[in-house]
């Protein structure tokens, strides 16, 4: 685990929020397992790959996504804010010193970056914000800079960006929408397949008590599945995850 990571999941976790997540990931994964195989230590050890895959794979995941759409919309809140400070006849340093009052921490910090920039060099730094992957909100700054260094009408500036990146996010909101349907749509199939050995476990007992009399083909076909499902859920969460919108 790099630096960069360990530092969001201090940020998007608590510690017991981390472990509860762990451990419940874990139970589910070991009793799905030992249902099927009755082999306890082999079971443990899927529990334990289970429970780190889906917390990276999944709940880390969808919640710095989630918590990167609420942050694409305070840098809407950002633009829109700027745009009518600008449009009022505000400089962009008093501007700034305005916004950054009404958006969340997370950018706070972000918008105080750029203020102290200005105030001790006399530059406007927005290199900070590409972070965000937010083509739009770049170049916002552009025109920023040209605003701060030559001036110019506000209006022709940012009205055209502010309505570029509201469409923008629609377009990002709209395929999330439609990857997580295709997305339940193959976990409901995958679903479908991982349970065959259950149902086989329950309904033929005795066939599948043969099958696993073969102990290590039994265990090495079982893992193959589940490393199968694990393989798939992987780069479908990939896809699914992923909003950025191409230009």
């Amino acid at each position: 685990m790099n630096t960069q990571t360990r530092k969001e999941l201090l940020t998007l976790f608590r510690g017991w929020e981390i472990l509860f997540y762990m451990i419940g990931w874990f139970i589910v994964n070991y009793l799905f397992f030992y249902v099927a195989s009755k082999n306890p230590l082999v079971s443990v050890c899927v529990g334990i790959v289970g429970a780190l895959f889906f917390f990276f794979v999944f709940s880390y995941k969808n919640l710095r996504l989630k918590t990167y759409q609420f942050q694409l919309n305070e840098l809407l809140k950002y633009v829109t804010n700027m745009s009518f400070y600008l449009k009022t006849g505000e400089n962009v340093l008093h501007a700034l010193e305005n916004v950054k009052e009404t958006l969340h921490t997370s950018i706070q910090k972000d918008v105080e970056k750029s203020i102290q920039g200005m105030r001790n060099d006399a530059v406007l730094q927005t290199g900070h914000f590409g972070k965000y992957d937010f083509p739009t909100l770049n170049q916002f700054h552009q025109n920023l800079v040209i605003k701060y260094e030559h001036g110019g009408d506000p209006g022709e500036l940012f009205s055209r960006i502010q309505k570029n990146m509201i469409t923008e996010l629609k377009k990002r909101d709209e395929l999330y929408r439609k990857r997580k349907a295709f997305a339940f749509s193959v976990y409901m199939l995958l679903g479908m397949v991982m349970s065959i050995e259950l149902m086989l476990r329950f309904v033929v007992p005795e066939l599948w008590d043969m099958f696993l009399s073969f102990e290590f083909a039994s265990m090495a076909v079982l893992l193959m599945a589940h490393l199968f499902a694990f393989l798939n859920l992987f780069f479908l969460q990939k896809k699914t995850v992923d909003i950025s919108v191409r230009y």
